[in-house]
């Protein structure tokens, strides 16, 4: 019973004591609209000032900003009664267009928390031809230092571009372009005038490629510009096999997936343990049978696979791990599997367990 008592007495004066720590703060104003902002006038500050009214000392804890571009400064030292203090919003307009609207959330020792706000409008900056061109190799500017095509049929073609500007004032020529045999690009030579724009072709067959699914490829530009001669690129493909059209003679010589099982019962687990399974399977089909995705349905779960492609008669696993921190009780966790087998273009592989806390 004393001990009991003795608690009380104790947690009362812990109360108490906090409750003589807090004090009182007056704000001059609580939002601030900054009107139209020219993005190349940023960034763009306000100070929130503030008057402490109460008997103690002010201390912030924190403040915390709505979003990345809202930076945050305020008084640092405890601002005493009387005195006055300033929490300080800070907005980036770069690369920022139209209305914002963005908070501060300040704690101290304050009853609640403070919210300020600031809004506006950004009015983007004119854009140059250089904004336009911004991927520099030497004296050549390119809009993008890749070309991505994006699906690709198999047994088909597309045609991706590179545009580019020379933005010298001597005259530059791409020599010869390198390229593998499925890739075709704009015949050389090519002779870029200063400040002029030019635009490359690439032509890509996929029948050449004879693969599946995702492809990175480089093509190499050699020029005569003078200590970047050379100028690299990647050409990104995901080929796709479509069988919407394809008779029953096509769709038996298709690939086709086949695992040994799709379930898998961990039984009890003890919360925080890591385990792991494989999901064996096998191309019973008669094509390349290519995995284009292996999905986890919650960050819990993870998979490894060696590589995406498999030829017929061609065994290999799926590797999934099941992370049980922070779970409890009886729980299920899929992994979703997308392949080019048309007659299972998706199969959902199911993990089970029993976690006890």
């Amino acid at each position: 019973m004393k001990t009991i008592i003795i608690t009380l007495l104790i947690t009362s004066t812990i109360i108490k004591l906090s409750a003589q720590d807090l004090t009182e703060i007056t704000f001059d104003k609580f939002n601030h609209n900054f009107g139209e902002v020219k993005e190349e006038n940023g960034p763009v500050s306000i100070d929130f000032k503030y008057t402490v009214t109460g008997k103690n000392d002010f201390v912030i804890e924190k403040v915390e900003a709505s979003c990345g571009c809202t930076s945050p400064a305020y008084t640092k030292e405890n601002v005493k009664p009387g005195k006055t203090g300033y929490i300080r919003a800070t907005y980036d307009t770069k690369n920022k267009e139209g209305a914002f609207n963005e908070t501060l959330t300040v704690t101290g020792n304050i009853k609640g928390k403070i919210v300020l706000t600031i809004m506006g409008s950004v009015s983007p900056r004119p854009r140059t031809i250089l904004d336009d061109y911004p991927a520099v190799m030497g004296q050549l500017r390119f809009k993008v230092n890749h070309v991505v095509l994006g699906e690709v049929n198999r047994n088909s073609y597309d045609t991706g571009y590179l545009y580019l500007l020379n933005s010298s004032p001597k005259t530059i020529t791409i020599k010869y372009i390198t390229t593998p045999e499925h890739i075709k690009c704009t015949q050389t030579p090519i002779i870029i005038q200063p400040n002029e724009k030019k635009t490359i072709e690439v032509f890509y067959s996929s029948y050449l490629k004879k693969d599946l699914g995702y492809s990175f490829d480089r093509i190499l530009l050699v020029t005569d510009d003078a200590g970047y001669e050379e100028k690299e690129f990647v050409v990104v493909a995901n080929i796709i096999q479509e069988y919407n059209n394809f008779s029953e003679e096509e769709l038996k010589n298709a690939p086709k997936i086949e695992f040994k099982k799709t379930t898998h019962d961990f039984g009890d687990l003890k919360e925080g343990s890591v385990v792991n399974v494989e999901f064996e399977f096998k191309n019973i089909g008669k094509d390349q049978l290519v995995i284009y995705e292996t999905k986890t349905n919650c960050g819990c779960t993870a998979t490894t696979l060696n590589k995406l492609r498999f030829m017929p008669g061609e065994s290999s696993v799926i590797r999934v791990t099941l992370n049980t921190k922070g779970k409890s009780g009886y729980i299920q966790q899929s992994v979703d599997v997308k392949t080019n087998d048309p007659n299972n273009p998706e199969v959902f592989l199911i993990l089970n367990a029993k976690v006890i806390k």
